[in-house]
């Protein structure tokens, strides 16, 4: 696997310092609103290219808003543009969302990515990409990007090593021995048309883990144990030692047989796992049920017996990892995947489809460097989580979660699309969340910690989105709250000195429509509030009120309200408020 410098977050993090410098200065530098702008900062997201395809990702310029699509060249030549990005797995469900008669008020997103595909292997070309205005008039060329495709890789396929592919024989040995043998840049490979069933699974960096079948978890909590730990792994597993580059991709299903499931979703025929809880665990679980049942034996606690459960996936200490192009992961017994101290992450085309099974978090990150574009997202918690760490340790000796980037994507239902805590210790910032579509989630920016934790979350700029039906979880479009709990949180901490708080937040060009609860939601503490939070031109349709409390120094320039809303404001023990139209 060809190595590529980690740039991409270096970008994120200039892009927002340049956004949040537009928005204090407010001026325009001189730019005519009839000039087209260059796309800014074209890059190739890390990993996010092989044999045959290269996916393409630029910022908007400063000044967008007559932008209506970009053209993609190639080698000098037009071969697409944004709109027509057929290689998008989230852009049908978001062309369908902008189908509906009933949402033509909604913000319009923008594609700023394009996958280009049908490429020969081990082959450079060169790109560059143009906006279009509405008249077919382009900017000039962006900065120029040259690519090379990986070489075609050598194929490890797992029937070699004595995989059935029956979906009851156990074929866990044989697809670890594909592993084991999988050299530098090579591919193991689940073909189509099987499904293999395994318990923990082993990766390692320099190859590409490809599922065209079905992986299918092992409903037998021993098959979860490695030897002499006597703890639960997850289904798929990497603990790098300066390891890098590291693809989980393919066309097929990860399964991780957590939950009983029920009748798909009739409109997106995403799954439904029946009611997953710890109190409806040993009726409605399988694996879940079972790891539960074989700590309960060994004398845990329902709450730690319940948090042994094994998360989907779950890759440590590896530099450059890729998920997705068209891969599902689904039914897992606790989180999907668990990224621990990973730099330089990204999912392009990921399908993580977990409703309703508890604690399914899309994915927690709580490094430097996250890009996720092109992926659905429908979940049984958090869809994008960040996490910092808790309590006095956590806040002295971890670093912030930073650099993420998260943009073309949909949302289904989720307890909250992007979202900040609630381990907040070390810090969550420098967060881009732009152009998603956000349907059926609870929340579309959540921000969550409590006393003791520490840190808080700063330096997020959340724009140019549509949000609806935000009736999933709390049901409230913006949270933003110091007061948060979990009542099945296992592990003591020694609190933080510091109470948390967040800040230096900018909510800009956003639509919602509908939701089960208040439109915005901002609890602080009496000696910790939060600040800097700013909604600009944000339209609140069939909501309720907006509820403030310990809030300072911050503003709300045109946030409209339905009519019928006399009095949208609840604001208490809060100051230094601007309300402008």
């Amino acid at each position: 696997m060809r190595k590529k410098v980690a740039i991409t977050s270096v970008i994120v993090f200039g892009v927002i310092a340049v956004i949040f410098i537009g928005l204090i200065l407010s001026k325009n530098n001189g730019v005519a609103a009839t000039d087209v702008l260059a796309p800014q900062d074209l890059s190739v997201p890390i990993l996010a290219y092989d044999d045959n395809s290269i996916t393409l990702a630029w910022h908007k310029p400063e000044n967008y808003n007559n932008i209506k699509n970009y053209n993609i060249y190639m080698n000098g030549k037009l071969v697409g543009n944004s709109n027509d990005n057929k290689n998008s797995k989230a852009k049908p469900f978001i062309d369908n969302f902008y189908k509906d008669s009933s949402n033509k008020s909604a913000v319009n997103i923008s594609m700023h990515n394009y996958v280009v595909s049908g490429l020969n292997p081990n082959t450079s070309y060169t790109f560059t990409v143009r906006a279009v205005d509405k008249n077919g008039k382009e900017s000039q060329d962006s900065n120029q990007v040259i690519q090379t495709t990986t070489k075609t890789p050598e194929i490890f396929d797992v029937t070699k090593y004595g995989a059935v592919g029956d979906g009851k024989t156990l074929d866990t040995n044989a697809i670890q021995k594909a592993i084991d043998a999988c050299t530098s840049d090579g591919k193991v490979l689940i073909p189509a048309g099987k499904v293999f069933k395994s318990g923990a699974i082993w990766l390692k960096g320099d190859i590409i883990f490809q599922v065209d079948g079905k992986l299918l978890g092992s409903e037998n909590p021993e098959d979860y144990i490695k030897s002499g730990t006597g703890k639960s792994s997850a289904l798929i597993n990497a603990i790098g030692s300066n390891s890098s580059n590291l693809k989980i991709v393919g066309s097929g299903v990860i399964d991780g047989n957590g939950w009983k499931q029920g009748e798909p979703e009739k409109t997106t025929n995403f799954p439904n796992s029946l009611k997953s809880s710890i109190k409806t665990v040993e009726e409605n679980g399988i694996l879940a049920a079972k790891q539960y049942k074989a700590a309960k034996i060994k004398g845990l606690s329902d709450t730690e017996a319940y948090s042994r459960r094994s998360n989907l996936i779950s890759i440590s200490n590896i530099n450059n990892v890729y998920y997705g192009d068209g891969l599902s992961f689904v039914n897992p017994s606790q989180h999907t995947i668990g990224s621990n101290s990973c730099s330089n992450v990204v999912l392009n085309g990921a399908l993580i489809k977990t409703f309703d099974c508890n604690n399914s978090d899309g994915i927690d990150f709580d490094s430097k460097g996250l890009t996720v574009l092109n992926c659905v997202f429908d979940t049984g918690d958090d869809c994008v989580n960040f996490t910092a760490g808790k309590g006095a340790d956590a806040e002295k000796n971890r670093k912030p979660v930073t650099d993420v980037w998260v943009f073309d994507n949909y949302f289904g239902r989720g307890h909250g699309a992007i979202v900040a805590g609630s381990n907040t210790a070390a810090w969550i910032e420098n967060i881009l969340a732009e152009d998603n579509v956000m349907n059926g989630t609870g929340s579309g920016l959540r921000c969550k910690s409590s006393p003791g934790t520490g840190g808080g979350a700063k330096d997020i700029i959340f724009r140019d989105s549509a949000l609806k039906n935000i009736t999933d979880g709390e049901g409230e479009p913006f949270i933003f709250t110091s007061n948060y709990s979990n009542s099945t949180a296992t592990g003591a901490f020694k609190p933080a000195q510091d109470l948390p708080q967040f800040k230096n937040i900018n909510i800009i060009n956003c639509s919602v429509d509908g939701a089960k609860s208040n439109a915005i939601f901002v609890l602080g503490l009496k000696d910790m509030c939060h600040t800097d939070i700013h909604f600009e031109n944000v339209s609140f349709n069939n909501t309720k009120e907006a509820k403030i409390d310990y809030l300072t120094n911050s503003s709300f320039k045109n946030v409209t309200f339905d009519s019928e809303l006399k009095d949208p404001w609840n604001v208490t023990n809060s100051d230094k408020l601007n309300f402008e139209k």
